[in-house]
């Protein structure tokens, strides 16, 4: 006799069936769970326990890596990919890895995993931008420039490899090609105060100091500290002879920081060009007894420099 088992029936134990057949909780997606939360301590905990139950799992090592390399455990991360890599030759894994690599001041093997994640997938454009970084470092110039080129041709909006190339031109001493990177990237991010600190400051070293302090400007009203900039602006501003402007940031810089020999310097420079020899010869003198040598010649051109009576014994 034919027992017909119900429909519904028949897929509850189904259901049993598959649950008794299963290998156990699913640590890898509890871990990638995890990991997406931003909790990456408490993913690598869950990749641990899915290496134990399989350790020929090339996904386990290679979140495991990517999790430590976000809380900082370099040498651990390599140790993940390189482990993945054994079993599986992925992309991620020779990219993650040159990650972990450039953090580890390893500049040769970050280039070389790459080089190798691009043979893997030749339009990355993060991978070429990451070897050109490194090859930034590691003083190979023409080949890193090669590279930001095919980042950027791979990907027009890419606004960092525009900064970075940018950078490198600068350093060829290519200022106006750095400009006009600089100008790209602060056009597909009008935010991006890295590209018009960079911008300003290239545009200071070509004599262009009304378009530095505009970009000099911009980045004030985001960083109202940032003693750096100030200087730069107060230093545009003494080559453009606005002095009263020079001396309120040389001011400002005093007032964040009132032993940086440099400010009293500069501003004394100020002061003396408006004809306030006083305080100018003053801030001079402060200036050197901070151990700012540039002060010295300036105090004995400017300033009447009283001689050191001795006193009878």
């Amino acid at each position: 006799m034919h027992i017909r088992i119900p429909e519904l029936l028949a897929l509850f134990i189904l259901i049993i069936i598959f649950q008794g057949c299963s290998s156990g909780p699913d640590f890898l997606n509890e871990g990638t769970n995890k990991y997406r939360n931003g909790d990456y301590a408490g993913s690598i905990l869950e990749y641990d326990k899915e290496i134990e139950k399989h350790n020929d799992n090339d996904s386990a090592y290679l979140m495991k890596g990517k999790a430590e390399n976000l809380i900082g455990r370099y040498s651990d991360a390599v140790n993940d990919f390189t482990k993945s890599l054994e079993i599986n030759k992925r992309f991620a894994a020779y990219f993650n890895r040159g990650i972990a690599y450039l953090y580890l001041s390893e500049n040769l093997k970050a280039d070389s995993d790459f080089t190798d994640a691009i043979q893997i997938n030749p339009v990355s454009d993060s991978s070429y931008y990451c070897r050109g970084y490194i090859r930034t470092l590691l003083n190979k110039r023409v080949e890193a420039l090669e590279d930001y080129n095919k980042a950027i041709i791979l990907n027009p909006e890419f606004g960092n490899a525009y900064v970075n190339r940018g950078n490198l031109k600068s350093e060829m001493e290519d200022y106006q090609g750095a400009v006009e990177d600089y100008t790209i990237s602060i056009d597909i991010n009008p935010k991006d105060v890295n590209a018009y600190f960079n911008r300003g400051y290239t545009l200071k070293l070509l004599g262009e100091f009304e378009q530095a302090v505009s970009d000099f400007d911009f980045i004030i009203k985001i960083d109202t500290l940032n003693k750096e900039i100030y200087s730069l602006r107060g230093e545009s501003y003494l080559n453009l002879e606005k002095y009263n402007e020079a001396i309120k940031d040389f001011s400002k810089i005093i007032q964040l920081s009132p032993q940086d020999g440099k400010a009293f310097f500069n501003r004394g420079l100020a002061y003396l060009k408006l004809k306030k020899k006083k305080h100018g010869c003053s801030d001079l003198t402060k200036s050197s007894e901070m151990g700012y040598i540039d002060a010295n010649a300036e105090l004995t051109k400017n300033c009447k420099i009283p001689k050191v009576v001795k006193k009878k014994k």
